[in-house]
């Protein structure tokens, strides 16, 4: 069993890395205006962290396979705290896509050894995992009014959490017990497991339609909907998310995750198609509740990836399917900001569709996992 005080350091750090997650979008819309960049342009920062998503998950995933889950997790909150210092002291839009690129790498190694190692430490690991990630998308709460305050001229304040948060998480890593589990499995080879592909091709779907509601036709949408102080308003949407993720924490064990992995990514594909033909309070309404779905889906998903990967390569294939599954993160936001410029409708329909096809790639093909040992799900 994990003691409670090594939870609340991984806490820590999942923390910092959802704080990366969602500042972006206010980094890009400050970012963008300072340095004059245009629509089709300004969400390349977004797109430079799901690229560091795609490299730092197998990367990470690797060396926390072949030389321990410990070197993993340090390794990636060394890389946080590097794209962090290079955000802080940028001095141009290039410096703000390299930051996040750096950043994406570590925060995806976060994403693809952190619940790896959990599941292989606890009992309850869907329990456990909803809370560890809790944290960190709970800091939704704390990153839209600190960057509603900041403001355009204090926006690289945004960057300031990486330095101070991940010196001491950094620290304190190098004293988490190494997974007995892995250890157990350490001397296998590694054997491909066809799992990974389906995972990849999910999460890729389900990155696509998530990001893509990251990305700065959003907020332009949000303002023809006549919502003038559009960071205001998205900062309201984006609070369905760490919702979810709490409300997922405390189902996570009680309900099958195969089932709870379809519905939350096909019911918000259907949202997502609806949404531009709203206006009012019933189109905040249904922007949080695709925020709430958003925000369930990620501790049921991460625990549902490492269930249905064997214990040798579970955080290269977690870093695999997770990291290149991000590439739709990249192109989620590409895609919708150059199809908003033409037909609105067109581009959130695409958008909805790719969460429709993840989810119903997810009930289709996955395993039943509720009540059973990760040894008797795969080994």
């Amino acid at each position: 069993m994990l003691e409670r005080r090594y939870l609340v350091l991984l806490a820590l750090g999942t923390s910092l890395s959802f704080w990366d997650i969602f500042n972006v979008p206010y980094i890009v819309d400050y970012a963008s205006k300072i340095f004059n960049v245009n629509t089709d342009l300004s969400s390349l920062p977004l797109s430079a962290e799901m690229l560091g998503y795609f490299i730092g998950g197998s990367f990470n995933g690797y060396i926390a396979s072949k030389w321990g889950r410990k070197k993993g997790l340090i390794l990636s909150m060394g890389l946080i705290s590097l794209g962090s210092v290079i955000g802080l002291l940028s001095l141009s839009f290039i410096m703000i896509i390299i930051s996040e690129f750096i950043i994406g790498m570590g925060i995806e190694g976060e994403v693809a050894t952190v619940p790896s190692y959990i599941s292989e430490m606890v009992e309850n690991r869907g329990k456990t995992i909803g809370i560890v990630e809790s944290f960190g998308f709970l800091m939704s709460l704390v990153v839209g009014p600190i960057a509603v305050l900041a403001g355009q001229e204090y926006w690289k304040l945004l960057f300031l959490a990486g330095v101070t948060i991940a010196i001491p998480s950094l620290f304190f890593r190098f004293y988490l017990p190494e997974s007995k589990l892995w250890i157990k499995k350490s001397n296998e080879k590694f054997k491909w497991d066809n799992t990974i592909l389906l995972f990849l091709i999910a999460w890729f779907f389900s990155y696509f339609a998530g990001y893509a509601l990251f990305s700065d036709p959003i907020f332009s949408l949000i303002g023809n909907k006549g919502f003038n102080n559009t960071a205001v308003y998205f900062t309201y949407i984006l609070y369905g998310d760490p919702l979810g993720v709490l409300i997922a924490s405390i189902v996570n064990d009680k309900i099958e995750r195969k089932l709870t992995s379809f519905l939350t990514n096909f019911l918000s594909g259907v949202l997502i198609i609806s949404w531009p033909f709203l206006s009012g309070i019933s189109f905040l309404g249904i922007g949080f509740t695709i925020m709430f779905l958003q925000g369930f889906k990620f501790p049921v998903m991460y625990t549902y990836t490492a269930e249905n990967i064997t214990t040798k390569i579970r955080t290269l294939g977690f870093g695999i399917a997770d990291g290149i599954g991000h590439l739709g993160g990249v192109i989620g936001p590409i895609i919708l900001s150059l199809y908003y410029q033409q037909d609105v409708i067109l581009a959130f329909t695409i958008v909805g569709l790719t969460a429709i096809i993840s989810g119903s790639i997810l009930g289709i093909f996955g395993l039943k996992t509720k009540g059973l040992s990760l040894e008797k799900i795969k080994g």
